[in-house]
């Protein structure tokens, strides 16, 4: 069972993701900013990440930053799930080392598939695709 690591301060969108993940056989941690979220994918190690990018005290484009600048975690995938569409907070992203992103409100079904593809034995973890 691959653990995921789901990062938002919207509490009521962390339990609806939290039961769907749960259903559909991963493990759930959560943090609710981009400070825990470094924290927790240090300690804990889970095998992806989704990261939203509006939250209080470190947002989720300079966590993904952080992240991926230790070596203990820049291999883990991070999937940004926000509501910020636009071309240069997606390109902003990206840069800051997303391996894909999803905006809100999303198909959880989409979701699903975007996670195993960043679990599936062989992928780089380099592959970038916005939805």
């Amino acid at each position: 069972m691959a653990t995921v690591l789901l990062v938002d301060d919207d509490q009521d969108l962390v339990q609806a993701l939290s039961f769907s993940l749960t259903q559909s056989g991963f493990s759930v941690i959560t943090a609710k900013n981009g400070a825990e979220a470094i924290t927790t994918a240090c300690n804990l190690r889970p095998e992806v990440i989704l990261l939203d990018i509006m939250m209080p005290n470190l947002d989720g484009l300079s966590a993904c930053r952080g992240i991926k600048a230790m070596e203990q975690t820049d291999g883990i995938p991070i999937i940004m799930l926000t509501a910020k569409g636009d071309v240069a907070t997606i390109k902003a992203a990206f840069e800051a080392g997303a391996n894909d992103y999803v905006v809100k409100p999303f198909d959880m079904n989409k979701v699903l598939e975007k996670i195993r593809e960043q679990l599936t034995p062989g992928n780089s973890h380099g592959k970038t695709r916005a939805f």
